[in-house]
């Protein structure tokens, strides 16, 4: 994928950065209406997509050289170190806890992107190359085509 504008790098990021976190809250939402026991069958799988989610945000914030990275692996680190004590309670049977711990997680993850990277705050508005429009492809994805 290439930029036109320096602009649109850390709002790439951003939006996938949304996307991710859209998916682990989506999975967080159907394990809510899970029943007890397949509560605590399904939440380690769970803990391990936050972990994935959690490398691929640090892995884009190192990529743009964010000055946010330190503390947000730091955060990382609390989150995660609280889920996975929180993993080994659910699977001796409190399941209330890993459902508190679950809301609070879906909480934290519905922080708008600008709070998870600021440097995603758009300075200037992307327009197309002179002579040039915006179309969406088939793919869904935006492209730059000659004008008519």
């Amino acid at each position: 994928m290439r930029f036109h504008h320096i602009d649109m790098v850390p709002a790439a990021a951003c939006a996938a950065l949304r996307h991710r976190r859209k998916t682990l809250r989506t999975r967080i939402g159907a394990l809510e209406a899970v029943p007890d026991a397949g509560f605590a069958q399904q939440f380690p799988a769970l803990v391990a997509a936050v972990e994935a989610g959690f490398r691929h945000e640090e892995a884009l914030l190192e990529l743009l050289g964010d000055a946010c990275l330190r503390p947000r692996r730091a955060d990382h680190a609390v989150i995660l170190c609280a889920l996975h004590r929180t993993m080994a309670r659910v699977e001796d049977g409190d399941v209330a806890l890993g459902r508190q711990v679950t809301n609070a997680l879906d909480a934290v993850l519905s922080q708008p992107c600008h709070a998870i990277l600021p440097s995603a705050v758009p300075t200037h508005r992307y327009r197309p190359l002179p002579g040039k429009s915006l179309h969406h492809g088939p793919d869904g994805r935006t492209k730059a085509r000659e004008r008519h």
